[in-house]
């Protein structure tokens, strides 16, 4: 029994891999049809001023007929064939033009919103695209920018169309025996997305991803993580990332109600609004609910308590007894009574973290993937949980691991499905990770014996010593971070004479700092003395000989990577800045 559940649902006998995204849909329409698949909350003033909130659930059904209504109204204004941009905040609207950009008219290019106007205009250029949907935030920017047409997700744009306004067109439409979009064939290895990468290290690259890329591996992660009929899953990733994307596909499949975040501050409150039991989410939030759980365990006095029924628990399991969700229901209360699973990716997660939110008897896994492989190679699951790991690779995906060192560890190469079809307009950057059918993922890592994957770091972060050994800055970081009183940290080096220094930056809890009553002169002494126990488990080579602390957080992607490149740059005007 793992987390209280069975050790095999026999998941492949339930699940089938789907052509493309129209058919999963429709698929769903029929198999789930008036079960709601989306609630969008709307909030407004009545007649006396007062703040009013509803909300709309769509179902199954309405969400297929819909896109099917808007894909038609584009396809009478002459899209069909054409580049199709989808940016703003998570939303029905936002999923709605994604899918009917997609499934039978052109491309769709899911742009970040984050991104500033200069860059957007750059993507918009390499992307070839002709009309773009997006939110009323978002408006302001492509308002300057060289669009043939803007569409409102949310509103009415100036001498433009409204999304609803489509919509209503669209099933006029169809209404009328229009089926020119329902029909149009879709070529499941043609490219239908073009995807952005956030660039951690470089200039972003155009990802190019067919149909049978994102179909495949969401009947792989069908066939191996686990979920029920009454799962409600939160929104919370940024859905123009193919890892947010990936999770949506595979809760469509699954028949899962699907709710937005009102954002970062709203999340527990969210958690309870609508009884959510699932999410896609990342390390830095993950790391973060599970300090809160426990600074209320000591701040009530019941870490003694609540360790003695972690041993309870332990005990009871070998005798097939699970009472984790029982004996921790406080906790899973917190965060809104019925959480029950978060899939973790985009970074690793601290496997004192991951344990830890999995004895609380909420089931915490973490996965690895890469745009370029839609995005997942690997995951852990309910049956495969090694913290630490990002689990076992994923069924129909071939991996290897390539010139590995004395220890195992290589770069990792994976072969599948759900491998790009290449970058866009950039054969030689296709040619350097594209060789013989393989994929080079530019990630070092081992297996163990147990079949674990294990991921090292980036190979082009890989820090080379004077005396040819690699550090793997990622290794530390996460020994640093797991430091109470970290935020973050990043590992970069600086030459000194001959040699190569090791230097930290450590971003520290402000929060922390506060509750403890201690000033930052403080705890760089206590730093200091952690660093050097640190230090002292690791070989000469490795060990960190300057750091210094800092209230600003890493430059970061939409998915909470730190971008590396940037960030060094950042470290070198805060070190000019004090003098060191």
């Amino acid at each position: 029994m793992t987390n209280g559940y069975r050790k095999n649902y026999h998941l492949e006998k339930k699940f089938h891999e789907f052509s493309d995204l129209r058919e999963m849909v429709a698929y769903s329409a029929e198999k789930y049809s008036d079960k709601v698949a989306f609630v969008t909350k709307v909030k407004s003033k009545n007649t006396k001023g007062e703040k009013e909130t509803s909300y709309i659930n769509t179902t199954y059904k309405e969400f297929y007929d819909q896109i099917g209504y808007l894909g038609t109204a584009l396809w009478e204004l002459g899209y069909a064939g054409k580049r199709i941009g989808v940016i703003g905040e998570n939303s029905y609207n936002w999923i709605l033009a994604y899918f009917a950009a997609a499934c039978g008219l052109g491309v769709v290019v899911p742009l970040d919103k984050l991104l500033q106007k200069e860059e957007l205009a750059s993507l918009i250029e390499r992307g070839e695209i002709s009309a773009v949907f997006c939110d009323k935030k978002t408006f302001p920017i492509f308002k300057e920018l060289q669009i043939n047409e803007i569409f409102g997700l949310d509103f009415i744009p100036e001498d433009g169309k409204s999304l609803s306004e489509l919509l209503g067109r669209g099933k006029a439409l169809v209404e009328s025996g229009d089926r020119s979009y329902l029909d149009a064939p879709i070529d499941r290895d043609a490219m239908n997305f073009l995807l952005f990468t956030s660039g951690t290290t470089q200039a972003s690259k155009a990802v190019m991803l067919c149909h049978r890329n994102l179909c495949s591996i969401t009947y792989y992660m069908d066939m191996e993580e686990l979920f029920f009929p009454d799962d409600v899953s939160m929104l919370f990733l940024p859905l123009h990332h193919v890892f947010g994307m990936g999770g949506l596909l595979v809760f469509i499949t699954q028949g899962i109600k699907n709710v937005f975040c009102d954002g970062l501050k709203y999340i527990s409150a969210n958690f309870q609004e609508y009884g959510v039991s699932v999410m896609m989410t990342v390390p830095l939030l993950l790391e973060n609910v599970y300090r809160k759980i426990w600074k209320g365990i000591d701040k009530q006095g019941k870490r003694a308590t609540v360790e003695k029924a972690m041993k309870i628990c332990e005990t009871s399991e070998k005798f097939g007894i699970y009472l984790r969700r029982k004996l921790f229901k406080s906790i899973i209360d917190q965060l809104g009574g019925k959480m029950r699973f978060f899939i973790n990716g985009a970074a690793a997660l601290d496997p004192v973290v991951a344990k830890g939110l999995n004895d609380f008897g909420i089931l915490t896994v973490s996965g690895y993937g890469l745009t370029e492989t839609s995005p997942t190679i690997a995951s852990e699951t309910y049956r495969y949980l090694k913290p630490g790991s990002v689990g076992k690779t994923m069924p129909h995906v071939e991996t290897r691991i390539d010139n590995p060192d004395e220890d195992g560890i290589g770069e990792l190469v994976v072969r599948g499905e759900n491998v790009m079809l290449g970058y866009y307009n950039d054969q030689e950057s296709t040619d350097a990770v594209l060789k013989d059918g393989w994929f080079h993922t530019g990630d070092l890592a081992y297996y163990d014996d147990e079949g674990y994957l294990f991921i090292t770091g980036r190979k082009k972060n890989v820090i080379v010593m004077k005396n040819g050994k690699n550090v793997f800055p990622e290794e530390i970081e996460t020994l640093v971070n797991l430091l109470p009183y970290v935020s973050e940290s990043m590992l970069f080096s600086r030459n000194k004479a001959n040699d190569v220094v090791l230097w930290l930056k450590v971003v520290y809890d402000e929060e922390y700092l506060k509750d403890e009553g201690i000033t930052v002169e403080q705890l760089n002494d206590i730093f200091e003395k952690d660093l050097q126990k640190i230090n002292d488990t690791m070989p000469s080579y490795k060990m960190v000989k300057k750091f210094f602390l800092s209230n600003k957080p890493t430059v970061k992607t939409t998915t909470m990577k730190t971008k590396r490149g940037e960030e060094l740059l950042k470290i070198n005007e805060e070190l000019a800045e004090r003098g060191l």
